[in-house]
């Protein structure tokens, strides 16, 4: 039986046609990125440079209706544009643009509305939205940022954490909390807010995990009625259809770059004379990390069949971040049995193999495996696993 992902013929012109055009406008600086390049202020200068040209071309918000603000792709043609763009270490820059587009899609696109999907879309702004780590687990009570209404106006006060690679946010994208007693679905709304009103102060965040994170504090900010996205209460149905599952699961293909360095590093690296790939216990290991990509790839071949016919999906996009979330730790163990402690050298020390992406890899698998919880608690619900939760205090008995 064969498990291949296929690529049509139309999908291999469209190919050719992505590589044509990146190398043609692709910076020498970015040329052989892989994995998650370190942003300092001149490679962002580059990235920023871009992601204008892949707006103008349409391809920032490729899967977009051409009426809208984009290119209006297949999900065929936009896998093989995603592909190619994370193979280079950018499909980042079509991650970002999609959540807050399609947080704009479920508004009226009209007014002010209208103009910030166009200046995302062209790719001349970027968005920090507030870190969720899971819509599942959000708790109206635990939640940093409170509104509370004056007129037309929102009053936002509080605090919270905020991700987005840009120097300084075009946007930004929160939920605020309105009723911290109230039922999750009905606490909060969701704004996008001009970063330059009275009353908000941005500072930095130091975390293991390679990507930005700031923290935001909201001092009384007034915030007018045109940054409230939809209507009262929509926040969590919002951020639940915005940011569903990362953008690179939703494709069958798996293009993971860890494992195929690590297999040619294995390959090509000697010790007296025989490739370390040779040696019983490290071969082992290299080929469960082959099986277990092996099985990704069935998992997202599964979501991507069911979606395709109209079949609900229930546990199974959680069970595909689970086993992929779960697998990057994996890799990350195997990773520092096969190399040592080469695998724990950065981009900083030349001794490092692969420019260091082998540690990037240890740093990232570790901060996404936080969300792995809320994965298996959507999977015991919809098999009927899940224990009783307790009544809220005050609910009726029925």
């Amino acid at each position: 039986m064969d498990f291949t992902y296929k690529y049509t013929d139309g999908q291999q012109r469209f190919r050719g046609e992505v590589q044509s055009w990146l190398k043609a406008n692709l910076p020498h600086e970015v040329q052989d990125s892989s994995g998650q390049p370190v942003l300092d202020q001149t490679s962002w200068g580059v990235c920023a440079a871009l992601r204008e040209k892949l707006g103008a071309k349409g391809w920032l918000a490729s899967q977009e209706p051409m009426e809208r603000v984009g290119k209006g792709l297949d999900p065929a043609d936009a896998t093989v544009l995603f592909e190619e763009l994370d193979a280079r270490g950018l499909g980042w820059l079509l991650e970002e643009t999609a959540g807050a587009l399609r947080a704009i899609a479920r508004c009226d696109a009209q007014g002010d509305r209208e103009s910030w999907a166009n200046a995302i879309a062209n790719g001349r702004i970027g968005c920090w939205r507030s870190q969720i780590d899971s819509i599942d687990d959000l708790d109206p009570g635990d939640w940093g940022i409170q509104v509370t209404r004056d007129a037309d106006d929102r009053i936002l006060d509080g605090e919270g954490i905020f991700q987005g690679r840009d120097p300084a946010p075009g946007y930004l994208w929160t939920l605020a909390v309105h009723d911290p007693e109230g039922d999750p679905e009905q606490a909060f709304s969701a704004f996008l807010i001009p970063p330059n009103l009275d009353g908000i102060s941005i500072h930095p965040v130091r975390r293991m995990s390679p990507d930005p994170a700031h923290r935001i504090c909201f001092d009384q900010v007034r915030v007018p009625p045109h940054c409230l996205l939809g209507q009262e209460k929509d926040g969590w149905d919002l951020a639940q259809s915005t940011f569903p599952i990362p953008f690179a699961t939703a494709y069958t293909s798996v293009q993971d770059q860890p494992l195929d360095d690590l297999l040619d590093y294995a390959r090509t690296t000697t010790v007296q004379g025989v490739s370390i790939a040779a040696e019983p216990v490290r071969q082992q290991l290299l080929m469960e990390a082959y099986i277990n990509r092996g099985i990704q790839r069935l998992f997202r071949m599964r979501d991507t069949w069911m979606r395709s016919t109209g079949t609900a999906l229930t546990y199974h996009a959680a069970q595909t971040r689970l086993w992929e979330q779960r697998s990057a730790l994996r890799l990350s163990e195997i990773t520092r049995e096969v190399l040592g402690v080469y695998a724990l050298l950065d981009h900083r020390d030349p001794r490092a193999p692969n420019n260091g992406n082998f540690e990037l890899q240890q740093r990232l698998a570790l901060t996404n495996s936080s969300a792995s919880g809320s994965d298996s608690k959507i999977i015991a619900r919809a098999l009927g696993l899940a224990s009783q939760e307790p009544e809220r205090v005050g609910s009726s008995a029925g």
